[in-house]
């Protein structure tokens, strides 16, 4: 048989160059979208922060708790402060912890406030302190901030705006300055308690003192100590995060934004002292009520 040799085709050659050319573009292309190689895409805009004016939110609460007074029949202070002394204990399904930004953190901070009447005029008031939520409908601060029989009834304004009237007392402790109160249901998410933080720890605090509302400081746990009242010894710690006046009931976070302690007092140190008046300032000492002694009051 007689063998007859490959004549290259004109057409053929162009079908070749055609199919190298899209096999070119397919590698190109699946290389473009493996693993090693990323996609260009231009920066997103940041989140623009919250602007908040002070004199408005001190205005809104006022208004909406005076409404509540005059419209509603909000449980009296007496009767929470009755209930208050009698120190109740409660077993809190507390939800499992969970990382979360000071952004998110700040939405289950509250401003909780007094509502009393002055001896100057008819107008009802609100002397604000700090909070936090531990469960939808449950929030913590100070046992001195309810233990305030000039008060008439205890407001909660949210960082939403929404205003709620304290409704009960659920658990309190006077020795280590805390009370868990029930509010209606909030739809937010609680802030999350923590393990107890080490010394040098880092901390966050975001509270409202003297009403500068939602201000974030930061320092380290510093100490921890024991402060005796009468026979009983009573945990406490220390921080350097500044909080001041309406601090009282803020929570003291850790870097995952969780509960590690509640600001409750502060103790300036005086160098001298002259005919009875304190004289040159040293330090300020920062005093919060340590996690564990939420815990071991809600059995969480």
């Amino acid at each position: 048989m007689t063998t007859r040799p490959f004549r290259h085709h004109p057409s053929l050659s162009r079908y070749t160059c055609l199919l190298h050319v899209f096999l070119a573009l397919f590698l190109c292309f699946t290389a473009c979208q493996s693993p090693g190689v990323r996609e260009t895409r231009m920066p997103t805009a940041e989140r623009a922060p919250t602007i908040l004016d002070d004199t408005l939110i001190m205005g809104q609460m006022t208004q909406a708790a005076s409404e509540a007074m005059d419209d509603a029949s909000p449980t009296s202070m007496s009767q929470l402060i009755a209930t208050l002394k009698t120190e109740p204990t409660a077993k809190v399904m507390l939800s499992k912890p969970t990382q979360s930004p000071l952004s998110e953190v700040q939405q289950s901070i509250a401003v909780v406030g007094g509502v009393y009447k002055c001896n100057r005029c008819t107008r009802w008031h609100v002397a604000p302190a700090s909070g936090f939520l531990i469960a939808d409908d449950l929030l913590v601060t100070n046992y001195h901030v309810v233990n305030q029989p000039s008060h008439q009834a205890l407001a909660v304004r949210l960082f939403d705006g929404r205003l709620f009237m304290v409704e009960e007392v659920v658990a309190a402790s006077r020795e280590n300055d805390l009370a868990v109160l029930r509010i209606p249901s909030t739809g937010l998410k609680p802030i999350s308690l923590g393990a107890a933080a080490p010394i040098g720890a880092q901390v966050d605090l975001i509270s409202h003192p003297k009403q500068r509302f939602y201000t974030l400081s930061e320092g380290r746990v510093s100490r921890y100590f024991i402060r005796r009242q009468g026979d009983r010894r009573v945990p406490m710690m220390s921080i350097t995060a500044d909080f001041g006046r309406g601090s009282s009931g803020a929570p003291v976070l850790n870097t995952k934004g969780h509960v590690v302690g509640i600001a409750t007092s502060t103790e300036s140190v005086y160098y001298s002292e002259e005919d009875g008046q304190q004289k040159n300032l040293q330090m300020v000492f920062k005093h919060c009520i340590p996690v564990q002694q939420l815990r071991k009051l809600i059995g969480g």
